[in-house]
């Protein structure tokens, strides 16, 4: 199940749940809903007999396999601490909040796409009909392009080709690499473009904005501190935050609390950093991490913002430059022609 899906199952069952239905009958009614989907209708018929046959909500999940294990734990958790309708939509907000930001990072790279498929149109029409229309007129003026003083069209004219090359092979690049990210290899597209310092920021701020959700609902489901640390573990991808947080699991197995093993560690920015403290020693540790990840979600859109801003001026520039280069290279000729003839 993608995002999406997940975020729809989990709002559906909390409102069927907070209506007074039960998880099983729930479960049966979304099954009956999805006859348009056949692998959702599996997914919720096999859950059903699951449930029917006396499994809770979280070992249906489970055996189902279309579920993450993080998420199967949640439900695990508040089935054990009564909060399982609250949890539920809170599942449903964090993958709503996913599913946001893939596509905030799709469309970061799509604009991209679409600025250079552009200037790989302008260099074929330059290839394919500019360049010979004019080779054509200059051969009829002069008789030979070669033997004139136009030799340096052609150097324009071979610019063009190399120029043409480079753009498809970009582009065919950038296309793999969306393919890649669809299909589950989103790690190694991850470390390629990582080595670029504004991607390297948006994946890092990504990854933080996962785990401080993740941990935020293990919170909320009643979960202690140092287990929901540790189950919240599975949804970081990058090196830096796992070693931040597999320290942060040692100091708090010697007794700190997760704000002092967080600021420590330097987990979050400083402003984020000093709420921690003061928030778990009032009780309101569950707000102020509802307040982090609005602060980290501001953060993911900066990042897509800069990388936009800095790559649509500089391929709009880059064709603009080009087309200039390429047109005085034909209308100089043209323009000594005239003069010789005046």
């Amino acid at each position: 199940m993608n995002a999406n899906e997940m975020s729809s199952f989990f709002e559906n069952m909390g409102m069927m749940i907070k209506a007074g239905i039960t998880a099983e009958e729930a479960v049966g009614l979304l099954k009956e809903e999805t006859h348009d989907n056949a692998a959702l209708t599996q997914v919720y018929t096999g859950m059903a007999q699951q449930m029917s046959e006396g499994a809770s909500l979280s070992a249906a999940m489970k055996d189902s396999g279309a579920f993450p294990a993080y998420a199967v734990d949640m439900v695990d958790a508040s089935e054990y601490t009564g909060r399982l309708e609250g949890t539920l939509f809170h599942l449903s907000d964090y993958y709503m909040t996913e599913g946001a930001m893939k596509n905030t990072f799709i469309s970061a790279i799509r604009y991209p796409i679409i600025l250079l498929l552009m200037v790989v149109a302008v260099l074929v029409a330059m290839l394919a009909i500019v360049f010979p229309a004019f080779y054509s007129v200059y051969d009829t003026l002069t008789g030979s392009l070669a033997a004139s003083s136009f030799g340096y069209i052609h150097i324009s004219f071979t610019l063009c080709k190399i120029l043409l090359v480079v753009m498809i092979l970009i582009v065919l690049l950038l296309l793999c690499g969306v393919v890649m990210w669809r299909s589950g290899k989103s790690a190694s597209v991850r470390n390629a473009l990582s080595k670029f310092k504004s991607f390297r920021q948006l994946f890092d701020n990504l990854d933080l904005y996962r785990f401080t959700s993740c941990f935020d609902m293990f919170i909320s489901s009643g979960e202690m501190q140092d287990e929901a640390l540790k189950k919240s573990l599975v949804v970081a991808e990058s090196d830096n935050l796992k070693n931040k947080l597999n320290r942060c699991v040692e100091k708090m197995a010697s007794g700190l609390s997760f704000s002092q093993a967080a600021c420590e560690e330097k987990l979050y920015d400083p402003i984020n950093n000093r709420m921690l403290i003061p928030a778990e020693r009032s009780g309101m540790l569950d707000s102020i991490l509802r307040k982090i990840l609005t602060n980290l979600k501001n953060n993911n859109e900066a990042y897509v913002g800069r990388i936009a801003g800095t790559v649509e001026p500089f391929l709009t520039g880059f064709l603009m430059i080009t087309l200039g280069l390429m047109l005085i290279s034909l209308m100089v000729p043209l323009i000594g022609i005239m003069n010789s003839i005046g």
